[in-house]
């Protein structure tokens, strides 16, 4: 996948669809609500945060936020030497996007899958 920024028709694209063209990819809001909740975070961080997420999808995924102005990433000249990711103004700009979301996930898909497992027991 390429890691440069989303390069959009000249057209007028439909903002949705042009939104989810950066944030719809696998593993990308989970980073960024990840680094809504934290000032800085190690890449090591963000993988054990995320628990599956391979090394490579990680750094691609972080570049093309880094790309689109949503992270930044920051060498830090400690001992050891490392890097630290953060949000942007625009990264951070997601968060009432990401709480919405979760409202709706828990409104419409967590609770869906409550309700299962309730009828289940009760029909045990």
């Amino acid at each position: 996948m390429p890691t440069h920024p989303v390069v959009l028709p000249d057209e007028l694209p439909c903002p949705v669809e042009a939104a989810a063209r950066i944030i719809g990819r696998k593993w990308t809001l989970q980073i960024v609500h990840r680094l809504l909740n934290a000032s800085n975070k190690r890449f090591c961080e963000l993988q054990e945060e995320l628990g599956g997420v391979n090394p490579g999808t990680l750094t691609s995924r972080l570049k093309m936020l880094e790309d689109e102005g949503l992270v930044m990433r920051e060498q830090v000249s400690s001992i050891p030497p490392h890097v630290e990711y953060s949000l942007t103004d625009k990264g951070r700009e997601l968060a009432p996007v990401i709480a919405e979301i979760s409202d709706w996930s828990q409104r419409w898909v967590c609770n869906k899958e409550e309700k299962a497992a309730e009828t289940q027991l009760r029909t045990a």
